[in-house]
């Protein structure tokens, strides 16, 4: 019978020590590119396997760490999902994906918390499960990647939404667009809520007059369905309505064709605008104006952040908040200088 390698017998063969092998292996970024080509090579041309279980009971890691999320059929978590693995896999980390209601019940905090996962990635929080966020906190490294919790201590890597929602006020001003509708869902997620606040306080403190139309929200959940529906809506309360904001994306585009059934000719009667720039925001067909984040920055630097909490647990949280940027597209028209 063949007998089964082991990392020690690969070191042998490549004339290094063991515990360089098992840098390779995890892709350790101190292991120089010669060495790390000569161990693979060997590693390959001995069909070497390593045994997961005993490098996890080695060195207390699986080598794997869990993506939290929620609402998939919204374009922007997939995309976010996409370079977070590819960054993981860059760390030699396997990822595990949780997708869970807005809200994280106790059942899944509980499974998160008692899994074999390094830390932990949350791509989405609300204050109303802040008990359950505290129950995987107590057990794993965790990071919060586009929310934030407000009082509590956590790494968080998110961009200016505040921010973000201030500029798309200031586009529409310079716009000279005079009845301004905002269309958002009722979420408690910090990104709608600072996109909000910032879109309102900018109107508010706008020199010229301004008439800002915002219904009472209808929905919790963000989809082009809804979009749709309630554009549909606004048009009806406020038919001379010259610019809307939609607080993401696929709610925009919802509203967009909301706006075209009812008759208005976007831009030429009606702005509308989105915030995201998931990919179909820049499809032709559709051509969405609106506020970019950089969700590739975002997620390399959630990853740094989480790979330091790991190996430094007493770390201070900190929240590392990075720009955003508009994109003009078709659906809002050109600004004069």
């Amino acid at each position: 019978m063949k007998k089964n390698l082991t990392s020690q017998d690969i070191a042998l063969l490549a004339g290094v020590s063991q515990s360089t092998v098992s840098r390779v292996i995890r892709n350790h970024p101190s292991i120089k590119s010669e060495t790390r080509k000569h161990v693979l090579q060997v590693i390959q041309e001995h069909g070497y396997t390593p045994n997961a279980a005993a490098r996890q009971m080695k060195t207390n890691r699986s080598g794997a760490i869990a993506v939290v999320l929620a609402n998939l059929t919204n374009p922007l978590y997939p995309c976010l999902l996409h370079l977070l693995v590819n960054q993981l896999a860059s760390h030699g980390l396997k990822t595990t994906i949780w997708e869970t209601s807005t809200e994280l019940d106790d059942a899944t905090a509980s499974a998160i918390a008692e899994s074999d996962v390094d830390g932990v990635i949350f791509a989405t929080a609300v204050a109303s499960s802040r008990r359950q966020h505290q129950m995987i906190a107590r057990r794993k490294p965790v990071v919060f990647l586009n929310r934030k919790l407000s009082g509590q201590s956590y790494d968080a890597v998110i961009s200016d939404n505040y921010k973000g929602g201030q500029v798309v006020a200031e586009y529409f001003v310079k716009g000279r667009r005079r009845h301004i509708g905002l269309l958002t869902g009722f979420s408690e997620a910090s990104t709608i809520l600072d996109r909000e606040k910032g879109f309102m306080e900018k109107l508010k403190n706008a020199t010229r007059p301004i008439k800002l139309i915002h219904p009472p929200s209808q929905f919790t959940v963000f989809t082009y369905e809804n979009g749709y529906q309630a554009m549909q809506s606004l048009l009806r309360l406020a038919p001379d309505v010259d610019a809307v904001f939609c607080t993401n994306d696929i709610i925009a585009i919802g509203a967009l064709d909301g706006a075209r059934a009812c008759g208005k000719r976007v831009p030429e009667d009606l702005w509308v605008m989105g915030y995201d720039d998931i990919p179909m925001a820049g499809w032709e067909a559709i051509g969405l104006t609106t506020i970019r984040q950089p969700l590739a920055s975002m997620a390399a630097l959630v990853v740094d952040r989480l790979l330091l909490r790991i190996e430094n647990p007493e770390l201070k949280p900190e929240t590392v908040r990075l720009p955003n940027k508009l994109v003009i597209r078709e659906t809002t028209s050109k600004i004069d200088p």
